[in-house]
Parts: C-alpha cells; sequence; structure tokens
C-alpha cells in the first residue's frame, strides 16, 4: 500500500514537472480543485497518512501560517515551500479556508 501511494505521488510530481507555477495557477483558479493536490499526501475522508499531518478540519488561520511560513522558507521541509511558492497569498489563504471547512 505504501509503495502504490510513492509511485502515485511521484508520478503526479513528475507529471507535473514540465508545467510551470503560473500556469498550474490557472489551471487550479478553483479553490476546491486545487485543494485535491492537498490529498496527495494529507489524506481526505476516512483517509489519513501516518507520516503527514491531517489538516482537513484544522483552523483556517494555522493552516495560513503554514503555508505562507513553507512559502517563505521560516518553516523549511522538504516540497512544502516549493508548492507553496506556486501560489499566491490569496490563492492561500482561499485554500486554508477551504479546507478548514472540509
Amino acid at each position: 500500500m505504501r509503495i502504490r501511494f510513492y509511485a502515485l505521488a511521484a508520478t503526479c510530481l513528475l507529471a507535473a514537472g514540465p508545467v510551470s507555477a503560473q500556469q498550474r495557477i490557472a489551471v487550479l483558479d478553483d479553490t476546491a480543485l486545487a485543494a485535491q493536490t492537498c490529498n496527495v499526501c494529507h489524506g481526505s475522508g476516512s483517509y489519513i497518512s501516518p507520516t503527514m499531518p491531517p489538516i482537513h478540519g484544522a483552523d483556517a488561520n494555522a493552516i495560513y501560517g503554514a503555508l505562507i511560513d513553507f512559502k517563505t522558507d521560516k518553516r523549511p521541509y522538504t516540497i512544502m515551500g516549493r508548492i507553496a511558492r506556486g501560489y499566491s497569498d490569496a490563492q492561500l489563504k482561499a485554500l486554508a479556508d477551504y479546507l478548514s471547512k472540509n
């Protein structure tokens, strides 16, 4: 199961590689669609990864603060900084609000 998860995550990252961050933002204008990318690692519904913190239903300000910290390298991490830098602050706020309610 874990091997399939990592294979899926690697495939998604490789597929998204040639697309620039600005192109991804244009495609992911819908917040609900953008939130689906979070599910790859953080899970949704009944699935929760044992290695990633659950974020669905968490406090919106806490999610937003963490995303801004990742974006500005105040909170270094392996991939979250690169992901957060692909979104504007307004998009991160909308994403945090969406995730806190779903």
